[in-house]
């Protein structure tokens, strides 16, 4: 699959408390509902926009093409978890993923794994810095962040249609040094 060159980093480096959020095949937000109190979801931002350079090839636009992006943060009561960015062409919205336009703040994940004709890649996964958009939109809807932070991805399929999903893990719920690696 495209997305996974670029967000292939060696989970071997991933630091070991996090090993187990990176590679859950499941919901992430049941996970999250289940470790952490008073869980809900933030919506920042849903609306067209232009798709971040590592997610061109994956969803098949091209440069400057707008693609409807919804940016959320997961929390336990006013503490952010995860910053959550999907992101689905225009076309994809108004068929297999319909469901996206009126979600509000309900999870995504409570809409893509009720629904069992939709398919889930592989997860990918890599750390993620300042240089990197969605670390720059997590620092501007969180406020000062680690200089690294780990993310992974999945893209989901509705028929033809896509939705490419990114998770970035934030401090302090997932605070883990840029440089830890994984001591067994």
């Amino acid at each position: 699959m495209p997305h996974q060159s670029r967000w292939h980093h060696p989970l071997c480096i991933a630091p070991r408390k996090l090993k187990p959020w990176l590679t859950e095949r499941g919901s992430l937000t049941a996970r999250l509902v289940a470790h952490f109190p008073c869980f809900s979801v933030r919506v920042l931002r849903q609306n067209a926009r232009t798709v971040h350079r590592d997610e061109l090839r994956t969803l098949h636009v091209q440069r400057q093409q707008k693609a409807i992006t919804r940016d959320v943060l997961l929390m336990s009561g006013e503490t952010p978890l995860v910053y959550a960015h999907s992101v689905a062409t225009r076309a994809a919205t108004r068929r297999g993923f319909r469901r996206l336009r009126g979600i509000g703040n309900r999870s995504l994940g409570s809409m893509l794994f009720a629904d069992p004709t939709i398919r889930r890649s592989p997860l990918a996964w890599r750390r993620v810095d300042q240089r990197h958009p969605l670390w720059q939109q997590a620092r501007a809807a969180v406020g000062p962040l680690p200089r690294g932070l780990w993310a992974r991805r999945s893209l989901f399929a509705s028929g033809s249609d896509l939705l490419l999903v990114t998770e970035v893990f934030l401090p302090p719920a997932f605070d883990v040094p840029f440089g830890a690696v994984n001591t067994r």
